[in-house]
């Protein structure tokens, strides 16, 4: 058979590769016999496979479906998520997990399949959705550790590091160097771009039918932590007590001025670090915060609400 053919003309191959090393005295050549003796274990592992029988391969395959996992694997997500945060290039090796995980979608499809039903489109594309959706769920912690780390870089640039000014005096620069501030948001703007780094390793993946696109992964994870973190911060800064005095509003609006201008020139900083158009998802995620809100506000007014997934 045709296993058995290979497997011949592979041992030949072998044969071939000892005699041109004994033949052409090339063992002086140390570079060449290393390129012929690794051939020649390339070879030999070939052989290894053609022998594999089907039942040898069949076995594997039960063993290796991983379709009990579907409902246990979320118990495991927090131990990946801090194994990513400790050592991002972990998102490589998860990588094999995941599409491990792809495995499990044989099962619920494999009497569709047999049936030649014309579901079978449809339902591939909702348990790769949610697998998908698991995926991100467990990268999430990149852009997570990334804002963490951001947060601090946005309160030294507002607080600490003062702004160099187009025109200044030889004299005064040494005032406006501030080394050590400068060297935080620099080991802080490593950390970023090295959590960037570790989520890009990954590659594109086919995950079921759906393909991952690890740095379209990674730009979702930001728009949804920057929305997550400036919501937050507008909620918390334009929240006012109906007690208070009118004094009180300009302070406020003041300190939520600063706290955005801080986003902003940190966001706009760190993009060419972690590889994104920056001030575009800033302007276009911050401009569906204000329009989410006034959408919302509009609704007490109108007889037709507008619902949340139409906005």
């Amino acid at each position: 058979n045709d296993s058995t053919a290979a497997g011949r003309k592979t041992v030949q191959l072998i044969q071939a590769l000892e005699e041109v090393q004994e033949f052409h005295q090339l063992e002086s050549n140390l570079q060449v016999c290393q390129f012929l003796s690794d051939s020649r274990k390339f070879l030999h592992q070939m052989i290894r496979t053609i022998n594999i029988k089907e039942e040898v391969l069949i076995t594997m395959q039960i063993v290796g479906d991983l379709s009990y996992a579907w409902q246990l694997i979320d118990s495991f997500t927090s131990i990946m998520q801090e194994s990513i945060r400790v050592s991002p290039s972990m998102v490589n090796k998860l990588r094999a997990t995941f599409l491990k995980l792809a495995s499990a979608l044989d099962m619920p499809l494999l009497r569709i399949n047999q049936a030649n039903s014309p579901d079978l489109l449809s339902v591939s594309q909702y348990y790769s959705g949610e697998l998908v959706s698991y995926v991100r769920k467990v990268l999430q912690i990149i852009p997570e550790s990334m804002f963490t780390s951001l947060l601090k870089i946005i309160k030294l640039q507002t607080h600490d590091i003062i702004e160099v000014p187009t025109r200044l005096d030889k004299d005064k620069l040494r005032d406006y160097a501030q080394l050590r501030p400068r060297y935080e948001v620099a080991k802080l703007t490593h950390a970023i771009s090295i959590f960037t780094e570790g989520i890009l390793m990954m590659k594109t993946t086919l995950v079921g039918i759906i393909k991952v696109d690890p740095k379209q992964l990674l730009e979702d994870g930001i728009r949804k932590e920057l929305v997550k973190r400036v919501a937050f911060a507008l909620h918390r800064g334009l929240t006012f007590n109906p007690k208070a005095k009118p004094s009180e509003l300009m302070p406020r609006l003041k300190d939520m001025a600063a706290t955005m201008d801080g986003f902003h020139r940190s966001f706009e900083y760190i993009q060419d670090y972690v590889n994104i158009c920056g001030l575009k998802i800033w302007q276009e995620e911050v401009s569906r915060i204000i329009n989410y809100n006034v959408e919302q506000e509009c609704n007490n007014f109108l007889r037709t609400k507008v619902l949340n997934p139409l906005n």
